[in-house]
């Protein structure tokens, strides 16, 4: 029994290791797998989601005035409760999806994004999600 339990323990974690592929088909669709293809381009995809207290920080992030953006994945929780909030509140915002969208990869790397959400309002972003945060830096008080 402790042989087969040590079997596990120390092959199981290998069985989580996968590599991701990234492929443009001839209609111009983006196909990832896990499978090489002749024209696939091997991706490294790293993004957490931001679990602890949201930081503010300002900085040129490109935008202007109140315009409020969101940087976010489909599976990020703390991305759908901002979400919520923000419909649930009038405020309107462009979300982008960093895993399907590289321009916005590209840009929520620029803005030193390194979990999501990554919600901008003008020159401040907020990593993370507080509704008390992004009231302030909508200059809202609520």
């Amino acid at each position: 029994m402790n042989k087969v339990l040590y079997i596990l323990i120390v092959f199981l974690p290998f069985t989580a290791y996968a590599e991701i592929y990234k492929t443009v088909d001839e209609n111009g669709r983006v196909i990832f797998t896990d499978k090489p293809t002749a024209k696939a381009e091997q991706i490294e995809v790293r993004v957490n989601s931001v679990e602890g207290p949201a930081t503010i920080s300002s900085q040129d992030t490109g935008y202007s005035g109140k315009k409020v953006v969101m940087y976010s994945t489909a599976w990020c929780g703390v991305c759908k409760t901002a979400k919520k909030y923000m419909s649930n509140n009038g405020i309107s915002y462009k979300e982008y999806d960093i895993e399907k969208n590289s321009n916005a990869h590209r840009k929520f790397k620029s803005l030193g994004g390194n979990g999501v959400p990554l919600i901008v309002v003008g020159k401040q972003t907020m990593s993370g999600f507080s509704a008390p945060r992004l009231e302030s830096m909508l200059g809202r008080s609520k």
